[in-house]
């Protein structure tokens, strides 16, 4: 099914607690409500690293030190409709589970971002409608949802490294998203002063959406990245 566009409520940074959470809530439910084991595992397994990542930024006295709130992190509300097949109707808060679990893990316009998460669900219609001329009978529902979502940006994130090689270096920021790590002008072998398993503060200074693959790709140099652990 395709998505249908959605309206932004609000906006707001949140905490390393709410984030973790937040996603320890969504992985919860995901795993009760979707039956499909390839979506419950793939985002699942996301989480669960993005889960780690801000526990081990918690537990971290420089993180707790530079800043409250998880940067390029934010909780939105948002409304929309989503469509749900008629064999939920026993059960409408797994179909809408299952429509949003398409669009987990992926870039979206809308919030300019990559949902993370989604619950607290609220359903706007007591029965739902049919769009005209829909022979399938698929019910549309207009809700309300809280999502987490990834808004990168050029500046500040937390990530660990996890491949190092004399030119360029490779971190993992908040468990999920990969930035590449080059040497600085006028050097080739700067990378490898990082280790794996460093968790650095970077500063990145490129970021390009993947529109295709409904992902995004992270740059900076070395010497934008400061170990911290």
């Amino acid at each position: 099914m395709a998505q249908l566009p959605w309206r932004v409520l609000r906006s707001r940074p949140v905490t390393f607690a709410k984030a973790r959470l937040a996603a320890e809530r969504c992985s919860e439910d995901l795993s009760q409500l979707l039956d499909s084991h390839g979506t419950r595992t793939r985002v699942t397994s996301l989480l669960q690293a993005f889960i780690e990542a801000l526990q081990e930024c918690e537990a971290n006295s420089y993180v707790r030190d530079s800043t409250k709130y998880v940067p390029c992190v934010k909780g939105f509300k948002v409304r929309g409709v989503v469509q749900i097949h008629p064999s939920f109707l026993g059960n409408p808060l797994k179909g809408v589970y299952v429509y949003l679990s398409n669009f987990l893990m992926q870039y979206n316009d809308y919030v300019g971002g990559i949902w993370l998460t989604c619950g607290k669900i609220c359903q706007l219609d007591k029965y739902g409608y049919v769009t005209d001329g829909d022979c399938l009978g698929i019910l549309s529902l207009r809700i309300t949802v809280k999502l987490l979502v990834f808004v990168p940006q050029n500046g500040l994130m937390f990530g660990k490294v996890v491949r190092t090689l004399p030119e360029r270096a490779s971190l993992l920021v908040y468990g999920i998203f990969g930035v590449t790590v080059r040497s600085a002008e006028g050097s080739r072998d700067q990378a490898n002063t990082l280790k794996e398993g460093d968790l650095v503060d970077a500063d990145v200074d490129q970021v390009k959406i993947l529109q295709k693959n409904k992902w995004v790709m992270l740059a900076t140099s070395v010497d934008r990245v400061k170990v911290i652990s």
